[in-house]
């Protein structure tokens, strides 16, 4: 029989990972005799959600077996020590959950992936789809993340995970590399080497039981990518995963409810600089747009826009004390520039040298030689430091699709 399980939450801020418990879980249905229908699937949900994770990911598996029931109680069983002896999520204000469809049930969850990506969703919600579906759920929270990674579709990329052996969890990672990774397979490969601060981007940094991760387009060439990594410590193993990082998934649809993702044509009508140097874009509307400091590029390139020019934004709909509301823009097109017009005094007709207004309708009296002069003030364009285009945040979402992907 063809079915899915899915989990979500077994992470917590001291320990532990999803991707890592459903390494754990593979293995041990593995051993059962399960056939694995598909890669593993590493699902990025909502990345505006506060209280889940920055990367707020759920792990769904694709299996054959002809007792679901006996799967779905090893995995609620190993979730239940997992979430005590390794990631105490449970101490943790985790909510971790699992769920199991069989996969003819399976439209039904796409647009439950749909909103998860784009919009909030309560508990009382995914019990619903729960029961219309038939899927069996166990846990909280959990089990929201859960069924919605059963219901991906389209576009996918890879991430291939590797994991520490117990007694290196909470240690310096600690590797050198052959070759820059991007380099090796570009754009089979990608956000590997992080090119503004000139280093490895693939390492984690938590305690976490991850040692690193290779993202890439093609899982072989991905595979191929880790033989160029060296360390001394022995690894406990590896999981190639499909996921939908990298595919602007979180773009599926918009909302302008918070929490939600916009893209949207505006006309600029005010640019403002906070302390800080984070900039606002007020559009004709009077809605705002923040473009952090930190974003880099993007900050800078805001900066100088004017109003009336146009432009396309893409951002993340989030509450604010101040204005009630506010877009967090992750990337910007610019459609039009107006010219930038200034007025100045004429030219002498007579030497060519400077001029100053003598009274209002009255001209101008050079400076130099004093010839007095009938005429209006010069309009001159001055050259916009920017132009028309497609600039990108430095700081990059797992779900952001890279700009040589689009």
């Amino acid at each position: 029989m063809k079915i899915g399980i899915a989990f979500d939450d077994h992470d917590s801020q001291i320990a532990g990972c999803t991707t890592h418990f459903g390494y754990s879980v593979i293995k041990a249905i593995l051993k059962k005799g399960a056939k694995l229908l598909d890669f593993p699937w590493l699902i990025r949900l909502n990345p505006n959600i506060p209280w889940k994770t920055r990367g707020n990911a759920a792990v769904a598996i694709w299996l054959n077996y002809d007792d679901p029931l006996t799967i779905f109680d090893i995995v609620w069983n190993m979730s239940l020590e997992y979430i005590e002896t390794v990631s105490r999520a449970d101490k943790m204000n985790r909510s971790p959950g699992i769920a199991m469809v069989a996969e003819s049930k399976t439209d039904v969850l796409n647009n439950l992936y749909i909103k998860a990506l784009t919009d909030v969703i309560t508990l009382d919600v995914a019990e619903k789809v729960a029961r219309k579906t038939g899927a069996l759920v166990r846990g909280k929270r959990g089990i929201i993340g859960s069924l919605a990674s059963l219901g991906f579709f389209g576009e996918f990329t890879f991430e291939m995970l590797v994991y520490r052996k117990p007694e290196y969890w909470g240690t310096a990672r600690k590797i050198s590399i052959t070759k820059n990774l991007d380099d090796f397979g570009f754009p089979s490969l990608f956000g590997n080497y992080d090119y503004i601060r000139r280093k490895l981007s693939i390492i984690s940094h938590g305690k976490d039981p991850v040692f690193y991760g290779i993202r890439g387009k093609n899982p072989v060439t991905v595979a191929s990518a880790s033989k160029l990594i060296l360390s001394d410590e022995k690894y406990d193993g590896k999981l190639m995963f499909k996921t939908n990082q990298g595919t602007d998934a979180h773009f599926i649809k918009t909302t302008k409810n918070i929490y939600g993702t916009i893209i949207k044509e505006i006309t600029v009508r005010k640019i403002s600089k906070v302390i800080g140097g984070d900039v606002i874009i007020e559009d004709e509307n009077g809605l705002k747009f923040i473009i952090y400091k930190e974003t880099g590029e993007l900050n800078t390139v805001t900066s100088f826009l004017i109003k009336g020019d146009k432009v396309r934004i893409w951002g993340d709909v989030k509450p604010s004390s101040i204005y009630g509301s506010i877009i967090d823009v992750e990337r910007i097109e610019i459609l039009t520039l107006e010219k930038k017009l200034m007025k100045r005094n004429p030219k002498c007709t007579h030497c060519g040298g400077p001029t100053e207004s003598v009274g209002k309708n009255k001209g101008f009296r050079c400076k130099r030689c004093g010839n007095l002069i009938k005429a209006e003030k010069e309009i001159n364009e001055i050259p916009r430091n920017i132009s028309e285009g497609l600039y990108y945040s430095r700081v990059y979402r797992h779900l952001t699709k890279p700009i040589f992907l689009l």
